[in-house]
């Protein structure tokens, strides 16, 4: 492999890790700054240099491997973070009557619940449709 590829590579990886960690998901894919459906080369470079802002830990207008790492380190702890959390929402959602146990009959019920609401037609299955459509839902397309 040309290591001449590896550093860039892996700046660019941080970089992206960067702008998804301060400006939340839809700014990390939309470079689109003024939200006009163009991404221009100024809203371009605006969005880049922010992104390597954050990365650039020390503020020294360098960034390292070692800054890299860290920023990696705190994306993963940011993403544990935010997976706990909802795992919590979950498990008070599917405890219906609040004991602190998921019972059989509360387990069943919560995957009733989600047939219903993702069976669009009704029909008491989920085709593959509806699956593509739900996806797109919570995409928010």
């Amino acid at each position: 492999m040309n290591t001449k590829l590896i550093f860039p590579a892996v700046l660019l990886s941080a970089m992206t890790l960067a702008a998804h960690a301060g400006e939340g998901h839809k700014r990390h894919h939309n470079p689109d700054l003024n939200d006009d459906g163009v991404v221009s080369t100024a809203e371009m470079l605006e969005h880049r240099q922010a992104m390597f802002k954050k990365m650039d830990l020390n503020g020294d207008g360098f960034v390292t491997e070692a800054e890299t790492a860290e920023m990696r380190a705190k994306m993963a702890a940011q993403r544990q973070k935010m997976h706990e959390e909802k795992a919590k929402v979950r498990f008070s959602k599917a405890d219906l009557n609040g004991d602190g146990m998921i019972s059989a009959e509360e387990f069943a019920s919560e995957a009733e619940q989600k047939i219903k609401r993702l069976d669009a037609n009704g029909d008491g299955e989920i085709s593959r449709q509806e699956m593509r459509a739900a996806k797109r839902e919570m995409r928010g397309a």
